[in-house]
């Protein structure tokens, strides 16, 4: 029988001391990585709005390259300006013109000359909400002091939440500013960092077949496409609705209509109060038509979106689609792009595994 030796039993290790090294190395790691992401943790939110914006402009930037003699600094340069102009000047000039509208409200209230006609008895038939409405409303008519005073903590709450608004809106422009001027820097180096994203991919996946960074480009450019391209078209449309019914701040509403179909609601809350009112106040003519109207801008989404989220895309459409609601719901409107990215390239990872190609 052989003997065993002891010594020879035990398996090789690390020393003591190396084991110290490498703990001490790793911490230091670590610590330096979180410092890192505090420092820049300000500026991530505009540079992933920057990358979505690079990406969904790249094409624009690349026909405009062409025209101005293969110059992409210039291009990029050019859309950046064009972008401050068409988003950031009108939201301002909007603004301001609100916030003149705002002090010449709170001027006519203290001089005692804000008058509201009382309502029709028509408004008692609102479904659900006419006869509070026309309570309310017959309230105000009375003199807006006597509906303050009977409801004070309801005005203080409207009050500060409006303040509120209007901060975050203020800061939510000087960041998308920032992200559409760092969009034209990504821009001008735009193939530079196609190449990085691609390396950087390919080393964290160790699959050079499996092209995320492309993956990543196509979802964001259908997201743009399938969810806020549907939702400027769904707005536009409901806003001409508006228009020639003659319906009252018709721009207000057009914008609550925007916003309503980008966070996937839709415009129907909206087409439900406007066709209650032109039903109320308006000739039976106008009313048909706009309800028809505003049911088929409605509709409109249940062909578009499919078609547009799905056009060229490297994953099924409901993939896109669930990314982008489950990522609003968890990270609000920037969790539309990078919940769909994040879900459509796990999909194409998780398929690609399941295929047995990740490690060929």
């Amino acid at each position: 029988m052989d003997v065993i030796d002891p010594q020879s039993s035990k398996r090789p290790g690390f020393p003591t001391q190396q084991i110290i090294q490498i703990s001490i190395q790793l911490l230091a790691l670590a610590l330096l990585i979180g410092w890192s992401f505090r420092i820049l943790d300000p500026f991530i939110t505009p540079v992933i709005w920057a990358a979505i914006l690079a990406v969904a402009l790249y094409p624009l930037q690349q026909r405009l390259k062409k025209l101005l003699g293969n110059r992409g600094g210039l291009a990029a340069t050019i859309i950046t300006l064009l972008m401050l102009a068409l988003i950031i000047l009108p939201s301002v000039l909007l603004g301001l013109k609100t916030a003149d509208e705002v002090k010449d409200t709170v001027a006519q209230y203290h001089a005692g000359k804000i008058m509201i006609p009382p309502p029709s008895e028509r408004v008692k038939d609102w479904p659900l909400v006419g006869s509070q409405a026309y309570g309310l409303w017959n309230e105000a008519s009375n003199g807006v002091d006597s509906l303050i005073s009977k409801h004070p903590d309801e005005v203080k709450e409207i009050t500060g939440k409006s303040v509120a608004l209007l901060a975050s809106t203020g800061k939510g422009l000087f960041l998308f500013a920032l992200s559409i001027i760092i969009s034209g820097l990504l821009l001008s180096y735009a193939e530079n960092a196609g190449i990085f994203m691609r390396k950087l991919f390919s080393r964290l996946i160790g699959h050079s077949r499996l092209d995320m960074a492309e993956v990543s480009v196509i979802t964001i450019r259908n997201v743009v496409k399938g969810i806020l391209g549907v939702a400027f078209i769904q707005a536009a449309l409901a806003a001409g609705g508006f228009l020639v019914a003659g319906i009252p701040a018709a721009g207000i509403w057009a914008l609550l209509c925007l916003i309503l179909s980008i966070i996937q609601i839709g415009v129907l809350p909206v087409s439900i109060g406007i066709i209650i009112y032109i039903w109320s106040t308006g000739s039976t003519t106008s009313a048909t038509l706009l309800t028809i109207w505003m049911i088929l801008v409605g509709l409109s989404d249940n062909f578009l979106k499919p078609w547009l989220l799905g056009k060229g895309a490297p994953v099924p459409m409901v993939v896109v689609f669930l990314g982008s609601l489950g990522g609003f719901i968890l990270s609000g409107f920037i969790g539309l792009f990078t919940g769909a990215v994040i879900l459509s390239l796990g999909y194409k990872l998780f398929s690609t595994w399941l295929e047995g190609e990740v490690n060929d």
